[in-house]
């Protein structure tokens, strides 16, 4: 089996793919219609800690083949309505889903719109609607309506403002931010100065449904935030205040450069429970890049994380992790880098090291063209971290992200990019450095991503 799913990969990635046009497009007058259709097949081969109870076999092989149809409406001038219909059929492990921070139940956002067409212990089917919102523009404001991406996140690894559906530090692959369901508001304040209004449905966890969550929101775990922003100098400066999943939530961020040399980032929050029986916690992300000449860049980041544990056993005791990207230690680094080798061929290193356990996770990507709607992606995933000396453990058995697989994988797509998780992700910029997306919410704006699926 296994051989023939290689030969299955290496064909696929010999035939000859379209072009990434809409193979639908209508206009007449102000309106406009248009389809797309964006395929991709990504193969890993996973090697599992010994020890790890949810895995059965310490080596796995991973695929994912996924189809997204893309519908874009503008009725008017000042409207358009955005759908993006994700298909998929994984086969992948449960164990490598809960190491990769991708579990049973995926983001959160309602049942109703999920088929779960087949789910075993090693493989999942799924069709949902990832994203369908309404968007509607009134003078300085624009407001959207359904399920979107929403993130207000400024920095690039750790996100601890990115409250819905974050980036995991190791996702090289961020061209489509799944939706959640929000409404928002947009309103220009001035040329340099905005205020963002956003709410999003909370819902509780339900096995029966295709995503694992219910179909009907629980309104207790809804969130409502109100967002500041303002340019002054060569800094962006915003402050942030409202309730996120029965937490109180006060914070800000920054975005600039000094000395138009090094570019400086920063954003955090403090949480305070609502109810009795929670834990409260300051989150804050500090971060420093440079682009230098010849297209090398560099990113370094710290990332405090008030709720995790400084202990490594306590940081280690819960399998998904826990806060923001399933983070349980108290602090993180990550060092990245970014580096065109020519027109067609770019890659990007990641090192994140976890101070609470000592374990590190290293992950190296390259990406190639092979034509100019179809591009290889490689990646190489090296989780490393230490043994407490548990019974047939090894050095990756007792430390967070040891307890992950160590995967090698690669991805092929036509057009843009459907990622498979960590252990198969791609940056699919065809440039060198970090790729920043409108889905993706990171770069300096801070703003709510309206996730336009051709950013």
């Amino acid at each position: 089996m296994r051989v023939l799913l290689r030969l299955f990969v290496l064909l696929f990635l010999l035939l000859p793919a379209p072009r990434a046009e809409a193979f639908a497009h209508w206009r007449r007058g102000d309106g406009d219609f248009e389809l797309r259709g964006f395929s991709g097949l990504a193969a890993a081969s996973a090697r599992y800690p010994a020890g790890l109870p949810s895995a059965e076999e310490r080596e796995e092989t991973l695929a994912e083949i996924g189809q997204r149809l893309l519908f874009t409406a503008r009725p008017g001038e000042r409207s358009r309505i955005e759908a993006n219909l994700l298909q998929s059929l994984r086969r992948a492990p449960l164990a490598f889903l809960a190491g990769s921070g991708r579990g049973r139940s995926g983001v959160e956002r309602s049942g109703l719109f999920s088929w779960r067409q087949h789910e075993s212990d090693n493989s999942q089917a799924r069709l949902e609607v990832d994203a369908l919102s309404l968007y509607h523009a009134v003078g300085p404001m624009e407001f959207a309506l359904g399920r979107q991406p929403v993130s207000l996140a400024t920095t690039f690894y750790f996100t601890p403002n990115d409250f819905f559906a974050p980036f995991a530090a190791q996702e090289f692959f961020r061209v489509y931010k799944p939706g959640v369901d929000a409404a928002r508001l947009e309103a220009r304040l001035g040329p340099l100065a905005q205020l963002s209004l956003v709410g999003v449905l909370g819902y509780q966890e339900e096995r029966a449904t295709g995503n694992g969550w219910a179909r009907r929101p629980d309104w207790e775990r809804g969130s409502l935030l109100v967002r500041a922003a303002l340019g002054q100098g060569e800094f962006e400066w915003a402050l942030l205040a409202g309730s996120v999943r029965e937490e109180r939530i006060v914070g800000g961020s920054l975005a600039g450069e000094l000395f138009d040399w090094l570019g400086l980032r920063a954003e955090g929050h403090y949480a305070a429970p609502e109810g009795e029986g929670g834990r409260s916690g300051a989150e804050l992300a500090l971060g420093l890049e440079h682009r230098f000449p010849g297209s090398l860049e560099l990113r370094l980041e710290h990332f405090w994380h008030g709720q995790g544990s400084g202990s490594a056993a306590l940081a280690t005791a819960f399998p998904g992790g826990e806060g923001p990207a399933g983070y349980s230690g108290r602090q993180y680094s990550a060092l990245g880098a970014g580096y065109e080798f020519s027109p067609l061929l770019a890659g990007q290193a990641l090192l994140v090291q976890n101070w609470s356990d000592h374990s590190r996770l290293l992950s190296l990507n390259a990406v190639y063209s092979l034509t100019d709607e179809v591009e290889l992606a490689c990646t190489l995933s090296l989780p490393m971290g230490r043994s407490q000396g548990r019974e047939g453990g090894d050095r990756n058995s007792a430390s967070s992200p040891g307890r992950w697989p160590w995967s090698c994988g690669s991805i092929t797509e036509e057009g843009f990019f459907l990622a498979a998780g960590p252990a198969a992700s791609s940056s699919g910029s065809g440039e060198a450095g970090f790729r920043r997306t409108a889905g993706e919410g990171s770069g300096g704006d801070g703003a709510c991503a309206a996730g336009d699926p051709e950013a």
